[in-house]
């Protein structure tokens, strides 16, 4: 492969990155749970409320207890890093979440440490994991922490 070759396929691995972390949103804020389950590896894991290992997993958790955990979520990503490597990679990208739950607006931030993997020649996570950086009612600013969960929605004990 050629240098002009290899520059190209690293824009272009970096525009489908994009692409699927920004797809993630979309299906995610629009309940589209086969879609969403579908961009993780068959063996990939979701760490965020929850830890799940999975497609199947995945698919079930968001199905079952994401899907009853607010009336409506938003989420926006921004401010993304890619390191390439073959066909493996890792990067990080901001995020800020919005949501409706119990008729309480809340705002929360943080980011996504991603590993992604090309499978047959798409990009697929193959983990994403959530560190937030405050979760709390609107009416009460930027503080407060988001209550962890088991995969069924079960509280955990407040981490330190």
């Amino acid at each position: 492969m050629s240098d002009l070759e290899a520059r190209l396929r690293a824009v272009e691995d970096r525009q489908a990155i994009s692409d699927l972390r920004g797809r993630y949103c979309h299906v995610l804020d629009a309940r589209q749970w086969d879609d969403l389950a579908d961009l993780f590896t068959e063996d990939g894991e979701f760490q965020g409320l929850a830890h799940v290992t999975g497609r199947a997993a995945i698919h079930r958790f968001f199905s079952t207890t994401v899907q009853n955990l607010a009336e409506g979520f938003w989420h926006f990503c921004t401010n993304a890093t890619t390191d390439l490597a073959g066909d493996t990679a890792t990067g990080r990208i901001s995020m800020q979440y919005l949501s409706v739950k119990k008729g309480v607006s809340y705002v929360s931030a943080g980011h996504y440490d991603d590993e992604l993997q090309r499978e047959n020649g798409v990009w697929k996570f193959r983990k994403r994991r959530i560190t937030f950086y405050y979760f709390a009612p609107l009416s009460e600013g930027f503080t407060g922490q988001p209550q962890y969960i088991t995969p069924e929605g079960v509280p955990l004990p407040t981490r330190a």
